[in-house]
């Protein structure tokens, strides 16, 4: 039986006071939902995945109060309740402000289990991206009080530090503290993290060069991971390259419609924004074997052959191919 988590998002979208001061640059403030909102859905996806069964205590962007919250986990019979926060000092950017992480549990729990609960969380957060390391602490919160299960609240930076503001609208930070919450999770039940995945891959040795990718008339960011959250490495420009040559680079892995080229990835989804051209042949007269879900298919040295399996792959539902040489 899968243990089930109760996840909330700390504040509504109109909670009052929950926000940052005012930003010039974006000519607002930043609502402190807009970071718990998003990295608890991230959270949820990740646990999912890992064989979680989840509840969202405050589903939507109306501002649910907390008793509803704890009521509605302790009626599940939840094994763990995660709450998921931004903290905030003074309310001002004026001044030496603090930053950083911190994790929360009720008083008399910092031995027991939730506070074990927020050290395996707590692991993987200091991993991450470089925050002051705040502690493990104890608090009276009416989400750590009135639960019946182990409960731990994070707060995962500061909303009136001036860097640590623009962290809250950064789908790479919020899908990253998501991950290192699951993993801390994951560890305390001893269940194993299972990573995102998302597409079939279909891959050669670095070497290999499996054909070439013009690109169209878009320009197209070059990321580090094939995902559009990945960090961007630079941009391909559009159309042309130098002396009105076709700007052509070459491919070496394909991952759905994310292309490899070097240590790079691009998006071609439904072919709007290169044009792909797989080799015909392997240059060298290679055998590659073909493995679909962990089981070899065949060998072949044909490029047709290759081509096939991979398309009968596809077209049946297998989300892992792989080609490797001999």
């Amino acid at each position: 039986m899968a243990y089930l988590i109760a996840l909330d998002d700390g504040h509504g979208e109109n909670t009052p006071g929950k926000r940052t001061p005012y930003i010039s640059s974006l000519g607002r403030a930043i609502h402190e939902n807009e970071f718990n909102k998003p990295m608890i859905n991230f959270l949820n996806e990740e646990l999912k995945r890992c064989g979680f069964d989840t509840l969202l205590v405050a589903p939507g962007d109306t501002d649910h109060s907390l008793t509803s919250r704890t009521n509605r986990a302790n009626k599940a019979g939840a094994d763990a309740y995660i709450s998921g926060h931004f903290n905030a000092f003074d309310g001002s950017f004026e001044g030496s402000n603090p930053s950083g992480i911190s994790l929360f549990v009720y008083p008399g729990h910092l031995n027991r289990d939730a506070g074990e609960l927020a050290g395996c969380i707590a692991k993987y957060l200091r991993q991450g991206t470089h925050q002051n390391y705040r502690g493990i602490k104890e608090a009276n919160f009416h989400v750590l009080r009135e639960t019946h299960m182990i409960a731990v609240l994070t707060e995962n930076g500061f909303m009136d530090h001036p860097d640590e503001a623009f962290l809250m609208l950064d789908r790479d930070f919020q899908r990253e503290v998501a991950i290192e919450h699951a993993k801390g999770i994951c560890d305390y039940f001893n269940v194993r993290y299972v990573a995102d995945d998302p597409a079939p891959t279909y891959s050669m040795d670095a070497d290999e060069r499996l054909g070439e990718v013009v690109i169209g008339d878009k320009p197209m960011n070059y990321r580090e991971r094939p995902s559009l959250d990945a960090p961007v490495i630079r941009e391909l420009p559009a159309g042309h390259g130098k002396n009105g040559e076709p700007y052509t680079v070459h491919l070496y892995e394909v991952k759905g419609h994310w292309l490899r080229l070097g240590q790079g990835w691009i998006s071609n989804a439904e072919g709007a924004y290169a044009t792909v051209k797989m080799y015909d042949k392997n240059p060298n007269g290679s055998v590659y074997r073909v493995i679909i879900n962990g089981k070899q298919v065949g060998a072949y040295a044909d490029d047709d052959n290759i081509a096939d399996q991979v398309r009968k792959a596809v077209e049946s539902g297998k989300d892992n191919v792989k080609i490797e040489r001999v």
